[in-house]
């Protein structure tokens, strides 16, 4: 097929998915894939019935009992696709209609190529109603090579060994659809406190590991009371200077700065800017003195409390050009809370219609503090 030296598998996870089944199957199939599997953990919908219909397309159904482990379960899927390269597509996912042939031409050239084995391949993530666009999550290796995964919740490919070590990540350009943040899919599927029961037993079993510590703050934010905030952005600053080896790719330090952030979002709402200002010094001294981010909250707690300058408008348009810092952003890489901020401050030091004709030329930003640009009211 195309030249591929090893079969492509279409692995779909299914639990309860009637909602968004049809829609992830018809992306797939008749696109020139090898074998499609739906991998089914127990569903009592008419997720089943869904599937049924599609036998005559050649997708197979597998249906195992939930380990109460998204990890367990994929690694189980590995199993049942046992070679070649195993590509796993979310429900509530689709393939976007250009994408098939790309993939497999990749996929194609990729075949055979050195370390392929130790390779996860990241597609575009794009998260429909949300703006958002993710681009490192692994999706795609040879199923027949040591990459399995671990971890019950946020799950993540390791390279197995006497020693987890991290795999090999490459972009593809391959574009996934997805609307499982959908505010009603979440509160519908109770997705947030399943994740924070699964956290809470992954960080029982390895508290060692930074990214059950920083998965614990965005999956719980609006639950975390500020001492917990606190304790656990803690934890993660210690975890950073030891640097423990857990076989992810990301280091104890990256999941610390990425927590800082959630956090002062969190800490704002409560109205404790002191420790927000302290959690600026540490964003400030992990990017070396000039974090976007940082300046982002010093501003917003600024706005807030009627403390607005010349000079606040002149850095923030300053960071707002400097495209490899923001690259680094956790908040957002496109910088559209630095133009959020600018809008804000235009309006207090300026006036509404400068504020206005700058907002219309730039993308709307929405978070804890703004809303559509427009900086909310507490």
């Amino acid at each position: 097929m195309d030249g591929l030296a090893c079969p492509v598998t279409v692995v779909v996870p299914t639990r309860d998915e009637e909602r968004c089944l049809t829609r992830c199957l018809d992306s797939v199939i008749g696109r020139g894939f090898d074998n499609i599997v739906v991998v089914d953990t127990g569903s009592v919908d008419k997720t089943i019935e869904i599937v049924d219909k599609y036998t005559h397309h050649g997708v197979q159904l597998s249906q195992l009992p939930w380990p109460d482990s998204f990890g367990e379960m994929r690694n189980s899927a590995i199993e049942i696709v046992g070679s070649g390269w195993i590509v796993f597509l979310d429900a509530d996912e689709w393939l976007d209609e250009h994408s098939s042939e790309q993939l497999r031409r990749h996929l194609a050239s990729l075949t055979g190529t050195r370390n392929s084995d130790r390779l996860t391949l990241a597609p575009i993530i794009k998260h429909v109603g949300r703006e958002v666009t993710i681009e490192d999550v692994p999706r795609i290796f040879k199923a027949d090579s040591g990459i399995r995964y671990r971890g019950a919740v946020h799950e993540y490919p390791v390279l197995r060994g006497t020693i987890d070590e991290p795999v090999d990540l490459a972009s593809l350009d391959v574009v996934f659809h997805h609307d499982g943040y959908d505010q009603a899919v979440v509160n519908e599927k109770s997705k947030r406190s399943r994740n924070l029961r699964l956290l809470n037993a992954a960080r029982k079993d390895e508290p060692d590991n930074p990214r059950w510590l920083y998965f614990t703050v965005r999956d719980g934010l609006s639950t975390l009371d500020h001492a917990q905030l606190i304790d656990l952005c803690t934890a993660l600053k210690d975890l950073s200077e030891q640097s423990p080896t857990t076989g992810d790719r990301l280091s104890a330090r990256h999941y610390y700065r990425r927590a800082l952030c959630i956090a002062c979002q969190g800490l704002g709402t409560m109205g404790d800017w002191s420790t927000v200002h302290r959690f600026c010094e540490e964003l400030d001294r992990i990017d070396q003195g000039n974090s976007p981010d940082a300046h982002y909250f010093r501003s917003v707690a600024e706005l807030f409390n009627g403390v607005v300058t010349d000079s606040g408008l002149l850095r923030t348009i300053a960071l707002r050009r400097e495209d490899e810092l923001l690259s680094a952003s956790t908040i957002d890489p496109a910088g559209r809370h630095l133009d959020a901020l600018i809008v804000a401050i235009l309006r207090k030091i300026k006036s509404r219609s400068d504020a206005e004709s700058y907002r219309a030329l730039c993308e709307p930003w929405t978070d804890a503090f703004f809303q559509s640009s427009n900086l909310r009211t507490w």
